[in-house]
């Protein structure tokens, strides 16, 4: 039985690492007056963190893990009416513990945001979401993250998210994942045709540019410190009067994660115009890069010259209850971390739009496994099933082990 017991032992502090295992930490500037507060996450903090940003945790002075929501610095001015999408897939696979919806954007809807209205539940769902163009190579939009179902007291409601890549893909797949052994039925899925978004940018460190043009195409290549999240960039262009060109973007750094199906969607090679009547920007959502490369079609026409691009981010904050007799500890970066799932989401529309602003300081690299967290816990449940149910085997294995030996003695001894 001493070998279970190493077994389980092991088992238990591995589920801990995995919890554990964040890369660096900053102290959140203590406030004078309890309440709500903006932190905001300096571009340095954003770029060590995961796609979506899965990997932030706050603590106390007494390591107690505290609620948050993650916030960027936008606000949509008009909203038009919603827009029906087409449901062409619509199952539950009760092995795999999740729903997959399909939808189909027949007419090529520039979408950045799905609103999906459910009947039969109130409870957080995580979301994992895919674009396509040909239902075969499909991109990463949003991984694996907890969406939070509008409360209301009747049989339906919606789950609204907004913040997803735009794009044009003609094909989207949503996959719920029912961690309580219950199905989530969807009915009908639609978008907003946002206009007037207003957006808080900060400049990211100017990147390296170099050019380089060939007989009918010039390569342009940004080169930045470290890998970050880019929202936007701009060009400085020296041309003549009047031009357009067609513009190739792809992300030179690509490693792709050997243990996804699928890749994110800045993976995907993009096209763009550039021109003399353009404002000569690119417009992207959490594009994580380090070296990205520009092939600029010239046909016969002389190369234009790239004097300078610049790199912007949207703002991002997050909001939680700070208490003023309290000392609070950001810890984040975390590849394996899983979204947390609060109950604060549900209570978000008490919370004071407008809200005072705290930042970080003292950011510093954790040098070995991070201070035990009294943590609310977020473990996905079928994942704790696997390893009782792998305990279980290991624990019937020895079990026969031990009876075919006491049985082997018993036969001796006769």
């Amino acid at each position: 039985m001493k070998q279970l017991y190493i077994i389980l032992i092991t088992s238990l502090i591995a589920i801990s690492n995995y919890a554990q295992n964040y890369q660096w930490k900053a102290s959140i500037n203590e406030v004078d007056v309890s309440g709500y507060y903006k932190i905001y996450l300096d571009p340095d903090i954003i770029s060590q963190l995961e796609h979506s940003f899965p990997d932030i945790r706050i603590l106390d002075k007494n390591n107690n893990e505290t609620q948050y929501i993650l916030k960027k610095q936008k606000t949509v001015l008009n909203k038009n009416k919603k827009i029906e999408l087409k449901i062409t897939k619509n199952k539950h696979r009760k092995f795999k513990h999740y729903t997959e919806i399909q939808i189909e954007n027949e007419k090529k809807y520039s979408i950045s945001n799905l609103i999906l209205r459910i009947v039969n539940t109130h409870n957080p769902v995580f979301v994992k979401i895919f674009g396509s163009d040909n239902l075969d190579n499909w991109y990463i939009l949003k991984d694996n993250f907890p969406a939070v179902p509008d409360i209301t007291d009747s049989d339906s409601t919606e789950i609204k998210i907004m913040d997803i890549p735009e794009s044009k893909f003609k094909f989207f797949k949503v996959y719920f994942y029912d961690y309580e052994e219950k199905p989530i039925e969807i009915t009908n899925v639609y978008y907003h045709n946002l206009e007037d978004i207003r957006a808080e940018y900060i400049q990211l460190k100017s990147p390296i540019i170099s050019q380089k043009d060939t007989l009918n195409k010039t390569i342009i290549t940004l080169e930045f410190e470290k890998p970050e999240f880019i929202d936007m960039i701009t060009f400085r262009i020296s041309g003549p009067e009047y031009y357009l060109r067609k513009v190739q973007m792809l992300k030179k750094d690509t490693i792709s994660n050997t243990h996804m199906k699928n890749e994110f969607y800045d993976q995907l090679k993009k096209e763009f115009y550039l021109g003399s009547l353009k404002s000569n920007r690119i417009n992207l959502y959490d594009y994580k890069a380090k070296k990205i490369e520009f092939i600029v079609e010239n046909k016969d026409n002389q190369p234009l010259i790239f004097l300078k691009a610049n790199a912007y981010q949207l703002k991002n904050y997050i909001v939680a209850y700070l208490n003023q007799d309290n000392k609070y500890t950001l810890i984040y970066g975390n590849e394996k971390a899983n979204f947390p799932s609060y109950d604060l989401p549900y209570f978000k529309d008490t919370i004071p739009k407008i809200l005072p602003e705290t930042s970080v300081y003292n950011i510093k690299k954790i040098n070995g496994a991070t201070d035990k967290i009294n943590k609310i816990w977020t473990f996905p449940t079928s994942y704790l099933w696997y390893i009782i149910g792998f305990l279980l085997i290991v624990l019937l294995l020895i079990s026969f082990k031990l009876l075919k030996e006491r049985f082997g003695e018993t036969k001796k001894t006769e």
